[in-house]
């Protein structure tokens, strides 16, 4: 009774020890994870706010969901994660965080557009008021014209006045004229005045208003040279955020089309590795050759480094297991190559796209239970 009391106290002190750490292990999730999680985050906020993308975001978030529930399936007792389950992990998590950045760059870029659109028609206001200021200009020359006219105006009645007091005082000096003629001569003499006066007068007044209008264009031009510079800057952005949506989705279209080769696909710092069973491609009896699905792989391999030239591929062959000699490095790089040449020569890709390697039997992936699972191709892709 008493062993059956211990027994039972010992399995309680497991099960609370257990369930310790699998909620430490369920609330810490690793900084991939909440990375892709916080970018989710903006881009639903963002797609909501725009009523737009709500299917992209619903594609990110399975992932994600992908993502927590792999990484949380895989957790050992004592929280630490398989590690034969992070690339899928980690693969689930990148393309949550891919899916997001791309709806944010598409985001950022309609709000782009609208404010092109918006300094667009800003700047069309701003010619409308460039010809209001034009017209002005031409105000001002007429004005200018108008001024040239009186002051040569007033340059005449100056010489006509000093001509009449000449003649005045000609006329006082000899004593010959008449009180009449006199009378006469100062009247127009005070109506040539008062037209200088006036002259002058209206001179002072289209003086001022041609500094005004002098004033306004320089503000106008000011502000004119102010707008084109950030419509200029804004068309700058524009591009350059078209051009981050565009390189977003070229990734996106090739990681599909890896998808399409068939292979078990994981996602690294560098590139993108597709995994196959090296039995469905190649066989290794007396003579080693390609299998009707290798010279398949082959050619679709080809097909798609053609499509894609910014990238490159890796192909590693593995081995494992007994006779040595037919697992070794020297023997799977043979393999390695067979695979390569169908690629270069009858799928007449650049042989520089794809480079072959035997790994023998150094990187295995499962125990040595399992020698068919460690026998495989991978195939790396990475950006050149």
């Amino acid at each position: 009774m008493k062993k059956e009391l211990y027994i039972f106290s010992l399995l309680t002190v497991l099960i609370i020890f257990s369930s310790q750490y699998a909620y430490s292990a369920d609330s810490e999730l690793p900084d991939y994870i909440i990375k892709a999680q916080n970018l989710l985050r903006q881009a639903e906020s963002k797609a909501i706010q725009l009523k737009d993308y709500t299917d992209d975001v619903l594609i990110g978030k399975n992932f994600l969901r992908n993502a927590e529930a792999e990484y949380k399936k895989n957790l050992s007792w004592s929280g630490k994660l398989d590690e034969k389950a992070e690339p899928t992990v980690r693969y689930f998590s990148e393309m949550s965080e891919l899916h997001a950045r791309i709806i944010l760059s598409r985001i950022e870029k309609i709000a782009q557009d609208k404010e092109r659109e918006r300094l667009e028609a800003q700047s069309e206001l701003i010619k409308k008021k460039i010809k209001v200021f034009d017209d002005k200009n031409d105000e001002i020359s007429v004005l200018k014209g108008e001024i040239g006219k009186r002051e040569s105006t007033i340059a005449d009645l100056n010489k006509k006045i000093a001509s009449l007091n000449a003649e005045l005082e000609y006329k006082l000096a000899t004593g010959s004229s008449a009180n009449q003629k006199l009378t006469e001569l100062t009247g127009e003499l005070n109506s040539l005045k008062a037209s200088l006066a006036a002259a002058e007068q209206k001179n002072i007044s289209l003086s001022s208003e041609l500094e005004n209008q002098k004033k306004n264009a320089d503000k106008a031009n000011s502000e004119i040279s102010k707008l084109k510079e950030d419509l200029a800057m804004t068309g700058a952005e524009a591009s350059k955020g078209q051009e981050q949506v565009q390189a977003l989705n070229r990734v996106q279209q090739f990681m599909s089309e890896v998808g399409k080769l068939g292979g078990v696909m994981k996602s690294g710092s560098e590139g993108v590795t597709s995994i196959f069973t090296r039995t469905s491609l190649i066989t290794t009896g007396k003579n080693v050759a390609i299998t009707p699905t290798g010279e398949k792989l082959g050619l679709s391999l080809a097909e798609l480094l053609k499509n894609y030239p910014e990238y490159r591929a890796v192909l590693k062959v593995h081995g494992f297991g007994q006779p040595a000699k037919s697992e070794d490095a020297a023997a799977t790089d043979q393999m390695a190559r067979l695979l390569r040449e169908v690629a270069v020569s009858k799928g007449k890709l650049d042989p520089a796209a794809v480079e072959a390697l035997g790994v023998g039997q150094t990187n295995p992936l499962y125990p040595k239970n399992n020698p068919e699972g460690n026998r495989r191709v991978e195939i790396y892709f990475l950006k050149k």
